[in-house]
């Protein structure tokens, strides 16, 4: 059985481990996609390369079967025949856009407790009943999407249709699981807040989503962890599971008819209810360029620039898509590549936020004071480059087809698309999301995300902490 936090997998994976003592992470949960190394103008591709045909990538698969019970629950059901592989979703509206500054991060601590077990059966009994129908569990929780998932084979189907909906509608959560997820939660956030690039990615998420939900760290506050009783998820589950709240993906080699009938009576059991409002406003767009310098004991500085960007409900989302691509490319990129190379930044990279309405796109980087101003100028001279200078036409022609290429990555896997599907579903978009995504994407032309650049990357938020200097120079950074 395989049971691990998104958020931890991340904490582990993105570890930034080359800058002295250095060990920090950010959100990169809400990237949209597996970035795929792209181009940039300091290695630049030849405009003789010829353009690729802009041909569809997504194969959309047969028609879901779909229906939303009485009680509000929304059940999707595609049949995918040439796999083995069966894979379930459960989607469920929470985490940091609809958690309160005294809840932040208990979504995450609820999550983790209700794969440990069920109120129908032990701790034992529940691993017998996994192993026994060839199933892994696993959970994760975004800005706006908490999820279980289930994988199995054709086989044991049904069993695990059934132990996903035991897991979502009557977890055990014990007080045992709860203090030993409490803690390793506590333990995340705190490493969120208190390392080099996390904690200044977290004042740079203070200034730019100011008064809104957004403004924490997806960790949560190590103070509303700590604080937290086994009745604060237990009153939580009972919020967040009402049947408006739920949308439920399976997708394989099933029998679709019969696994629908099969949810349908599985979660009519889910207590009524309309799917949970926000905790807060949207963010609105800085008035002004913002700049946070803070003093720290380290060997050098930990840096974030960053600008408004679109959610990815936006028409011009397709377009950040493109400019998310080419900044974080690592064969070739202006800012992870060659900053790298130069040695003028440890460790950068591209914070590209997954959010409905609006987000950001950010660089973030390590720096020693004698390398910080090349490593800022460079950084503000390529955003501000976006925002006048289209991309070249062959780097426009690389770049296009790997964002295309990383937004589909995998999407023959049930459990990639179920989890895609569920996201987008929950949140209001229609099915057909990554197909409209990928017309709008395909019709781009680098005048298009020039423009888009310009609409958006307006006032920055700088954030710079490190040793008792500011940064180079009197002027603004």
């Amino acid at each position: 059985m395989r049971i691990e936090s998104m958020s931890s997998l991340l904490l582990r994976t993105h570890c930034i481990a080359r800058f002295g003592r250095w060990s920090g992470v950010l959100p990169l949960l809400t990237a949209l996609f597996v970035a795929v190394p792209a181009g940039a103008q300091e290695r630049a591709i030849p405009d003789s390369l010829p353009e690729r045909p802009r041909v569809p990538t997504y194969d959309p698969g047969l028609p879901f079967l779909e229906k939303t019970l009485k009680n509000g629950v929304h059940l999707m059901v595609q049949e995918q025949r040439t796999v083995f592989f069966v894979a379930g979703v459960a989607a469920i509206r929470m985490g940091t856009r609809y958690e309160t500054e005294e809840a932040s991060g208990l979504g995450n601590v609820l999550l983790q407790t209700m794969v440990r077990g069920t109120s129908k059966s032990s701790d034992s009994d529940f691993l017998v009943r996994l192993r026994g129908n060839n199933a892994t569990l696993d959970a994760g929780i975004g800005t706006d999407v908490g999820e279980v998932s289930i994988g199995t084979d054709r086989d044991h189907a049904a069993g695990a249709a059934a132990i996903l909906a035991d897991v979502v509608l009557s977890p055990a959560l014990a007080d045992t699981t709860f203090e030993a997820e409490r803690v390793r939660a506590s333990n995340d956030a705190t490493f969120a807040a208190e390392s080099p690039i996390p904690a200044a990615y977290g004042q740079f998420l203070a200034a730019m989503y100011g008064g809104t939900p957004y403004e924490r760290h997806l960790q949560g506050l190590v103070s509303a962890i700590a604080q937290a009783r086994r009745s604060d998820i237990v009153a939580l589950h009972k919020k967040v599971t009402v049947g408006g709240n739920l949308t439920i993906v399976f997708i394989g080699n099933v029998e679709g008819k019969k696994l629908m009938s099969q949810l349908e009576k599985l979660f009519a059991a889910a207590a009524p209810g309309p799917a949970i409002e926000p905790a807060g406003p949207e963010p609105t767009p800085l008035a002004a360029d913002t700049l946070i310098v803070k003093e720290k004991p380290w060997l050098a500085h930990a840096c974030v620039i960053g600008y408004p960007a679109p959610g990815y409900a936006d028409p011009d989302y397709p377009a950040f898509a493109m400019i998310d691509s080419y900044l974080r490319s690592e064969d070739r990129s202006p800012i992870t590549y060659w900053m790298q190379v130069r040695e003028d930044a440890v460790s950068p990279g591209i914070a590209f936020t997954l959010n409905p309405v609006r987000g950001s796109i950010a660089v973030y980087f390590g720096a020693t004071t004698e390398k910080l101003a090349a490593a800022r100028d460079t950084s503000l001279a390529v955003l501000d480059r976006l925002r006048t200078v289209p991309l070249e036409k062959g780097e426009w022609t690389v770049q296009l087809k790997r964002v295309q290429n990383g937004f589909f990555f995998k999407q023959d896997d049930p459990l990639t698309r179920a989890r895609m599907i569920a996201r987008y579903v929950s949140q209001g978009q229609s099915v057909d999301y990554p197909r409209q995504f990928e017309t709008a994407l395909l019709k781009l032309t680098p005048e298009d995300v020039r423009a888009a650049a310009e609409r958006w990357l307006t006032h920055s938020c700088q954030v710079y902490m490190g040793p008792p200097v500011a940064p180079p120079g009197d002027e603004k950074p």
